[in-house]
């Protein structure tokens, strides 16, 4: 009998869903052992939930002053996280339990907390086993990721920095696992053949490669007078801007860069091949999200992070700029001055590579797979 899988993601921005569909692919292709269901818990929100799923996704795009109903800063504290069972009650409807329990999965894989613990409270009061693994997909832990700790089996987190913030907050060692965030395992089967990359997207010289992620898949409106600032330095780089599913974005992006006559910028939709675009990069401009960090981690691209969302981005863009893999910038002028500094000074790009080439290479999705293999099922 196959064994059932259920992997959940919460769609506040692009990185949780990734991440659950990375997990989704690897046990799909390396087992025919599994029965495997992939769900939205926010599809299954009322409409407060949804409405903060929208102003999240609103203020990420515009980078507004639109607050979230639930600032994820705000819950970073125990008296602020303590009602956290009557959060995921109010923000959900019954049918998210009922759905749970009429599937009755062997194993959970969350990799936002709301699937963990949601998990947890049906466990408890219906005496189910599911076996709960949560992926905790930031550099950096958050209340809200804790609560559920003792009702949980494993803690799938970035590095062992994560580990020890967790073993302060009294969460057994047993289960944290420091696998890093899941990638797909075909993220590094890059072209051998740089010189091809290039030329598919119009680079014919050697100057810096300068790969600017416009807002992950969803495309971030506000990122467009960031690259206008860049351009307007006339920095003798190519800058390929990566616009995602933000047609407005792309759009404008294009006409700028006709109006001005700009001859060394490419602009992108939505894409599947930033592997190969990281490999021929020299440097990433990039809002530090969990899943954008962790690829440029893979690829050993130096970044040059922007704005974001706050909150758990604030913790990732700590980690990278603490550990040198990377700098930091509040503003498009602060951006804009930033990459002049790079150009001007290269060996800076080549300290934060180096610094880079002795991150572990991520074979976390590998490694989630073997644990999952070898928990034993109590039904």
């Amino acid at each position: 009998m196959k064994k059932k899988l259920l992997i959940t993601y919460a769609s506040y921005g692009s990185g949780h869903k990734t991440t659950a569909e990375y997990v989704y692919d690897y046990f799909k292709e390396h087992s025919n052992d599994y029965e495997i269901k992939i769900i939205d818990v926010m599809d299954y929100g009322n409409l407060i939930a949804k409405l903060n799923v929208k102003m999240f996704n609103l203020n990420f795009k515009f980078q507004s002053s639109i607050p979230s109903t639930i600032g994820y800063e705000l819950l970073d504290n125990q008296i602020a996280t303590a009602p956290y069972k009557e959060i995921v009650k109010i923000l959900f409807k019954s049918d998210l339990t009922k759905d749970i329990l009429d599937y009755n999965p062997d194993i959970l894989i969350s990799t936002h907390f709301f699937g963990g613990i949601l998990m947890g409270m049906i466990n408890n009061k219906y005496e189910t086993k599911t076996k709960i693994l949560t992926i905790i997909t930031d550099y950096a832990s958050n209340h809200m990721w804790l609560r559920n700790h003792k009702r949980e089996d494993a803690l799938i987190v970035s590095n062992d920095i994560v580990k020890k913030e967790l073993l302060k907050y009294g969460v057994q060692e047993s289960k944290i696992y420091p696998f890093g965030i899941p990638l797909s395992s075909k993220f590094k089967n890059v072209s051998e053949d740089t010189r091809k990359i290039k030329y598919k997207y119009g680079i014919k010289n050697n100057k810096l490669v300068v790969l600017f992620l416009g807002g992950g898949s969803l495309g971030a409106t506000y990122t467009y007078n960031y690259l206008k600032q860049v351009l307007k330095q006339n920095l003798p780089i190519n800058i390929i801007f990566v616009s995602g599913k933000n047609m407005k974005l792309q759009n404008k992006c294009n006409n700028y860069i006709k109006e001005e006559k700009i001859k060394n910028v490419t602009v992108l939709g939505f894409t599947k091949d930033i592997s190969n675009l990281l490999n021929i990069a020299d440097v990433v401009i990039s809002k530090p999200g969990g899943l954008s960090v962790t690829e440029a981690l893979e690829m050993k691209t130096p970044m040059v992070l922007i704005p974001g969302n706050g909150g758990q981005e604030n913790y990732n863009a700590r980690f990278v700029v603490k550990n040198h893999f990377g700098i930091r910038t509040y503003n498009a002028i602060h951006l804009a001055k930033t990459m002049k500094k790079l150009v001007d000074n290269q060996e800076l790009i080549k300290k934060m590579y180096n610094n880079l080439k002795n991150y572990e290479e991520n074979k976390s999705v590998e490694k989630l797979f073997n644990l999952v293999e070898g928990m034993e099922i109590d039904k």
